[in-house]
């Protein structure tokens, strides 16, 4: 009979730490939709991204860039050389607002973040909250110009 009772409180221990895991594995609002690294636009010949068209010259990105966008809206990026190689001035767009991002969800963008300050050597630091749809399906980041095509994404 003891040898009983020890494993009914094993199973109910089980069962708690069961309850207890799995709400937090179903995810909530600080769950991520998207991480990744950044990739620059190969140029005019890309393909539309979510409806945006590519911009006008090819850009690169470094191996540091990083994107987290989560459940919640919150949205950061970290953008280390974002440049258009062998062109001058390398990052055309520096300047106190020159980075932008923006959000797509099911296809389409459905939110932009302000603009913050992007270095002429193309690094920048966004660190916005952003209303978006629920459901946010196939989640994706556009690093845009003031003209709207992008010049990076996720990826």
């Amino acid at each position: 009979m003891e040898k009983r009772r020890g494993y009914g409180a094993l199973v109910l221990g089980a069962a708690v730490a069961a309850l207890a895991i799995v709400p937090v594995a179903m995810g909530g609002d600080h769950q991520d939709l998207l991480r990744s690294g950044i990739a620059g636009s190969p140029g005019p010949a890309s393909p539309m991204l979510d409806g945006v068209s590519a911009a006008g010259k090819p850009w690169v990105t470094n191996r540091h860039s990083t994107v987290r966008l989560k459940r919640n809206g919150e949205l950061r990026a970290k953008v280390r050389g974002l440049v258009i190689p062998n062109f001058t001035p390398p990052n055309p767009l520096a300047g106190p607002h020159g980075l932008v991002a923006a959000v797509a969800c099911n296809g389409a963008v459905v939110a932009m973040t302000d603009g913050v300050n992007f270095s002429a050597r193309g690094n920048g630091n966004i660190r916005q909250k952003l209303h978006l749809p629920s459901p946010c399906l196939t989640p994706a980041v556009l690093f845009v110009t003031p003209t709207g095509a992008y010049i990076a994404a996720d990826g």
